[in-house]
């Protein structure tokens, strides 16, 4: 009997399209010659559709994952664990981002029930996805943006302070817990300023108010090995097209965003770079497959944030990456998510 593996995918509304695309993605290149792959969606409400059958050996599967989506009936988690584990299941690779993924809960999840998990476990999750928590965890070792942590309970009096106060545009507000950019806002002017307040007032939470870094924007995909041995991938100038900054919506398009090489000649920035993606990494105790943001202004490095949840597709950074590199998204897979003993 082949091992297992249950690829998880979807979940709330705003991160569902990319979270599908990068658990097709993952299910494509899973060797299925070697393993039974089953693809969970979770539903926008927070059901789980459990197929009882596994993905074919060969071919595109994009079209099959979709039909197991649209006919497999949605269950309460409850009820949906114990249809999965009508069989074994010796793998979990989660892509839902928040809830179930970013936060960790897989991971905890996994760890109550002894199945293991690919990628970086709860505590790193959780430090990693809370914008306040990762940048004070890091600040010894690495440069950050200036930050300020704002609570949700703060009066509109006391919000309108800190925002006029402390910070001249431009700024980001970027919900504390959020994820894939989604409710960042871009402060360019005294005007964004009110409409933020009135936004803020309206959805209250916890936010991070951040300053905004000249330069360039790198993203840096590390992983580590069966042996334990981290690998980077080339690191990738994200330009966006048509928006002030690679907002959520650009991650959403298929064009929304210009991906470049760092050319060779700037072989400094590449390895400065990728060293301090390391250092991350391993500061935080990341394991798996994992994606660090910087800004890079010359030989200044500032990091934005932490993935352990990236996101894999044709229009993703990683794609880039991988042709760069020259490496079959079979290779970053198995090794990425231990698949290889």
């Amino acid at each position: 009997m082949r091992p297992r593996i249950v690829v998880f995918m979807g979940g709330k509304e705003e991160h569902a399209s990319s979270s599908t695309q990068s658990g097709t993605w993952a299910c494509q290149y899973i060797p299925r010659s070697q393993y039974d792959v089953t693809p969970v969606h979770i539903t926008h409400d927070g059901k789980w559709r459990v197929p009882l059958g596994s993905l074919p050996k060969t071919g595109d599967i994009t079209r099959t994952v979709n039909m197991l989506a649209s006919v497999t009936q949605p269950q309460e988690p409850a009820q949906a664990i114990q249809r999965l584990l009508t069989r074994p299941v010796d793998s979990i690779i989660t892509l839902v981002r928040g809830k179930g993924g970013d936060d960790g809960a897989m991971h905890a999840m996994g760890d109550m029930m002894g199945i293991r998990v690919a990628g970086s476990g709860y505590h790193t999750s959780q430090a990693a996805s809370h914008k306040h928590r990762f940048s004070h965890a890091i600040r010894d070792i690495v440069s950050t943006p200036y930050s300020r942590h704002i609570s949700h309970t703060i009066t509109p009096e006391e919000l309108e302070n800190e925002l006029r106060g402390e910070f001249v545009p431009p700024f980001f507000i970027k919900p504390a817990a959020g994820a894939g950019s989604h409710g960042i806002m871009h402060v360019q002017s005294e005007k964004d300023i009110a409409q933020a307040l009135r936004e803020l007032i309206r959805n209250p939470q916890d936010i991070v108010i951040q300053e905004a870094l000249p330069g360039m924007e790198l993203t840096i995909t590390v992983f580590s090995d069966s042996k334990n041995i981290l690998h980077t991938l080339p690191p990738t100038i994200v330009t966006p097209k048509g928006a002030s900054f690679y907002d959520y919506h650009s991650k959403q398009r298929d064009n929304g965003a210009h991906f470049h090489s760092v050319h060779e000649s700037d072989k400094n920035i590449i390895e400065q770079a990728q060293e301090i993606a390391r250092d991350v990494y391993t500061s935080l105790g990341c394991s798996g497959i994992a994606t660090v943001d910087m800004m890079a202004d010359g030989n200044s490095f500032d990091v934005l944030e932490l993935n352990t949840i990236p996101t894999f597709h044709t229009a993703s950074p990683i794609h880039h990456q991988l042709k760069a590199a020259g490496m079959h998204p079979e290779q970053l897979i198995t090794n990425g998510f231990g698949l290889i003993d």
